[in-house]
C-alpha cells in the first residue's frame, strides 16, 4: 500500500527493537493477524465520530491479493 507507515506498528503487539529482522517480523506477523481478522470477517465497521452510520468497507477487500499493473495513462487492477 503506497504511503503506509508499517514502522509505527512494533508498538501493538509487543515492544520495540533495535533490531531490523525482529521489527520486521513483527511488522509482517501484525499483518498476518489482521488478515486473518478480515478474512474471518471479525473487523467492525468503521463509524463516523459519534455517527450510527458505518463507512463503506469494500476497500478491504482489495487490500491483500491485489496487484496493480501499471498502465500508459491509468493502472489496471487484475
Amino acid at each position: 500500500m503506497v504511503n503506509s507507515n508499517y514502522y509505527a506498528m512494533d508498538l501493538l503487539y509487543v515492544l520495540p527493537t533495535h533490531i531490523q529482522a525482529a521489527r520486521a517480523g513483527n511488522a509482517v506477523h501484525a499483518i498476518l493477524l489482521y488478515r486473518r481478522k478480515l478474512d474471518r470477517e471479525e473487523i467492525k465497521p468503521i463509524r463516523l465520530l459519534g455517527s450510527t452510520i458505518p463507512l463503506c468497507s469494500a476497500q478491504w477487500e482489495r487490500m491483500f491479493n491485489t496487484s496493480r499493473i501499471p498502465g500508459e495513462e491509468t493502472d489496471d487492477l487484475p
